[in-house]
């Protein structure tokens, strides 16, 4: 389904952390003196090096959210909410191989969350980019160099022990937790392509998830870390010109003949905007928070008309 364009989407949200937040690195390093768990970093090419949220921590806690939502769950036309991956004989990666069936078979037999974030035998609809602690375009604060981007790489530092659930004594420590603070802002863009209305859905709904504080960030949950608030900030969506004079799902612009072969489920329409030419596409942009809540809403919508 990826051979052509129907639509495509970019989500540029905000992650604000509500308690202290440590995703940790692979290794420290050779400093003696780094912590034993140390933040993860990168090194940005014009801002040099940083703390930062890798797409793929953020794509693990929204997948496993919205898998819990819909688990143990059947939708419409049959479709499963969510596979069980440890099920190799059932899960959606089983069709994976040289033997794989044609590619509308394949999308047919996936579930829910696997149609959206892909498995072994399906490139997901969704992606997550890094999230760094600016935006451009932003005010001074918010900006390069500016007060949330020193904040965040002013790391604390937590001691923590480990105990012994049998003697009740310490097992191991005490050692060092690198942590950056609460209060801290991290922007980033999640990516959508040849998506549905349901989808969209899917997708705020593990947002929602995250806000709401049933989803945590980050590694050493039990602790308190990683509790996090996540708003969406804009939504821009294209499509091609001639498809159609409104936002619509792939179930909306693709032919009837695509809608069996691929066995889409029921669209829902998106919010009207007015469409900006693109050459041979028509983009809609929903900027102002009335705009974005509407857009949102019509994914949740879509999502539970599926049930």
């Amino acid at each position: 389904m990826f051979k052509k364009s129907y639509n495509r989407a970019v989500l540029r949200l905000r992650v604000e952390t509500v308690t202290p937040l440590l995703i940790k690195a692979g290794d420290a390093g050779l400093d003696p003196t780094a912590a034993e768990l140390a933040c993860v970093r990168t090194r940005h090419g014009a801002h040099g090096a940083t703390v930062y949220i890798p797409g793929s921590s953020l794509k693990g806690v929204l997948r496993a959210a919205a898998e819990a939502s819909v688990r143990g769950q059947r939708f419409a036309s049959g479709s499963v909410g969510a596979c069980n991956p440890l099920e190799h004989g059932s899960s959606c990666g089983r069709l994976a191989g040289r033997d794989r069936p044609a590619p509308a078979e394949v999308y047919r037999q996936q579930c829910l969350a696997c149609r959206l974030f892909g498995s072994l035998a399906l490139k997901g609809r969704a992606s997550v980019r890094d999230l760094f602690p600016w935006t451009d375009g932003g005010d001074v604060d918010s900006g390069p160099g500016g007060k949330n981007w020193k904040t965040a790489n002013q790391v604390e530092i937590r001691h923590g022990v480990s105990i012994d659930r049998i003697v009740g004594s310490v097992r191991h420590g005490p050692f060092e937790m690198e942590l950056v603070p609460a209060g801290v802002s991290f922007w980033g863009e999640i990516a959508l392509e040849n998506y549905q209305a349901w989808q969209l859905g899917l997708l705020v709904r593990a947002l929602d998830e995250i806000t709401d504080g049933f989803a945590q960030l980050g590694s050493s949950k039990s602790r308190g870390l990683g509790v996090a608030r996540v708003e969406v900030h804009s939504i821009i969506h294209e499509q091609p010109a001639r498809a159609s004079e409104r936002p619509a799902g792939v179930g909306a612009l693709a032919t009837e003949d695509e809608r069996d072969a691929y066995a889409l489920l029921p669209e829902l329409e998106f919010p009207t905007l007015p469409g900006e030419p693109r050459g041979l596409s028509v983009r809609f942009t929903a900027r102002d928070l009335e705009g974005v809540h509407a857009w949102m809403e019509a994914g949740r919508q879509a999502l539970g008309r599926l049930a």
